[in-house]
């Protein structure tokens, strides 16, 4: 069995380096979705350093009240190995005293980690921070050359109500800040090398599952499931990581993705995990309940704008006023729970296992399509910007769709990209399976294309190079020659990694 390492981060891992040896005090926000990987980042920095990680305290703080976060502190102060850190814990009661304490810490030259800080928005706790802020103050006008504070949060809009907010006490305080993303494709094919993962199915499967989330990759390794036969992956995925009684992922979604929402909030996801891309009528029309004071669209904002859980979409050349918007699931993972994962759990509760896979597996074939459309979207970004691809992107669209009165003339394409400097535009086609690109497919892409090139508002892209191309996780020489024969470019997930 192969060892685990430490993957990718580079380049975050070179700015927190650069942040905390700037010989100054810093107030630094890193902040990430659940589970990306902003603690371990911390660890591999300490365990690069010579003295930095001694320098730590480290507190996860609880959604509690008062008294337990300061409980929760203190017990950090004591177990620390730092002599002045120990001599604090006894004086840290409550607020007013953690954040002394953090003050004294800070100019010890230590540095404190406050994890989950997002939690500080809560009417419990939110007095803390104006304690903090007056350290803070005191601090920032010490001219310390060493010492800091990392304060790491996984909610977007959290955090940013707590450090951004004009009217918030640590509004203008932040030093530095770290926006942590998912492992990219360069990053992920790092682990499936050291880890002998070396089918295109798998790395679909697997990213349909868990996209680029440290986290989530590090259970499947201890659940040995990089051993498993690729045919079998998909099958010995649900069951190790969600099915089992000890399985790694049975309630992540349900304890850190939907603890806390409720009602109406939880019934978009569901609706949109069985109908992704549908358009705000279709969400009206389905769900809107005449008896709720809150209107449905406000629910639907919250989960776009607060929580970050649904992604509103627009088509290629749209503004955001556009009605032909259309909604999906951000995340792959909860897209996967909410699909897949937790309908097999809940039959596996009262049938065999193998009868409560069948379904799951019927429904997981069908979300790796929509998986690897985005996986597509996303490498042309990702190879573009680090000079790697075959393509010098200058806008990418998620794709292209209409809204005719006549359903005949609806135009649907996976991928519009343009090279702006090279008057060069893309149009691509996706297929969870090559031979998907068949006669009938080929014919009814080159006719959506023909229709997009002949509105009146892209005419001006008709001048320009066109290039047809066909993605599939994997082509075969045959279907590649067929299929190039015919004037298609035809590009599989083992074309993007040679490129790195």
């Amino acid at each position: 069995m192969a060892e685990w390492g430490f993957y990718g981060r580079t380049e975050p891992l070179r700015e927190l380096r650069r942040v905390a040896e700037a010989g100054r005090w810093f107030f630094c926000r890193i902040e990430g979705r659940r589970r990306i990987g902003k603690t371990t980042l911390l660890g591999q920095l300490a365990r690069n350093s010579d003295d930095f990680g001694s320098k730590l305290i480290y507190m996860q703080t609880p959604d509690s009240d008062e008294r337990d976060v300061a409980a929760t502190f203190r017990r950090s102060l004591d177990e620390s190995d730092r002599n002045e850190a120990r001599a604090l814990a006894n004086s840290v009661v409550d607020f007013p005293s953690m954040a002394a304490a953090i003050g004294e810490l800070c100019r010890a030259g230590m540095v404190v980690v406050l994890d989950e800080f997002q939690y500080f928005t809560r009417s419990a706790l939110r007095h803390f921070n104006s304690f903090l802020q007056a350290e803070v103050d005191k601090l920032r006008s010490a001219a310390l050359t060493r010492g800091g504070i990392f304060v790491l949060g996984s909610l977007h809009s959290d955090m940013s109500a707590l450090l951004e907010d004009k009217a918030a006490p640590l509004y203008g305080r932040i030093t530095a800040q770290l926006r942590l993303d998912h492992w990219e494709f360069e990053d992920l094919m790092s682990v499936f090398r050291s880890q002998g993962v070396a089918s295109t199915a798998q790395w679909l499967t697997l990213w349909t599952f868990f996209e680029g989330v440290p986290k989530f990759y590090h259970d499947a390794f201890e659940q040995r499931l990089f051993e498993v036969p690729p045919q079998d992956l998909a099958r010995e995925l649900l069951v190790r990581m969600f099915l089992r009684g000890s399985s790694p992922l049975s309630e992540e979604a349900d304890t850190w993705f939907l603890r806390e929402l409720r009602g109406r909030a939880v019934s978009i996801l569901h609706y949109l995990a069985d109908h992704p891309g549908c358009n705000h009528a279709q969400l009206v029309n389905a769900l809107n309940d005449p008896h709720d004071s809150t209107p449905l669209g406000t629910h639907i904002t919250r989960l776009v704008s607060r929580y970050g859980m649904v992604d509103r979409l627009h088509p290629v050349f749209s503004d955001s006023k556009s009605r032909n918007a259309r909604y999906y699931i951000t995340d792959n993972f909860l897209k996967a729970w909410l699909s897949v994962a937790k309908p097999a759990r809940e039959a596996a509760r009262l049938k065999p296992l193998d009868r409560a896979l069948e379904p799951a597996l019927r429904r997981l074939e069908t979300l790796e399509g929509t998986a690897f459309e985005r996986l597509i979207r996303n490498l042309h970004v990702e190879m573009s910007r680090k000079g790697k691809g075959d393509f010098e992107l200058s806008t990418l669209q998620l794709g292209y769709w209409n809204r005719p009165r006549d359903a005949a003339r609806s135009v649907e394409i996976d991928l519009v990209a343009l090279d702006e400097g090279n008057r060069r535009v893309r149009f691509g086609s996706c297929k969870r399976s090559a031979s998907a690109h068949g006669r009938a497919a080929i014919t009814t892409f080159e006719g959506h294309v023909e229709a997009f090139l002949q509105a009146q508002q892209h005419r001006r892209l008709r001048d320009w190079r066109h290039e047809k191309v066909l993605f599939a996780p994997q082509f075969s020489d045959d279907q590649r020659a067929a299929l190039s024969d015919q004037g298609f470019l035809c590009m599989d997930l083992y074309d993007y990694r040679k490129m790195f």
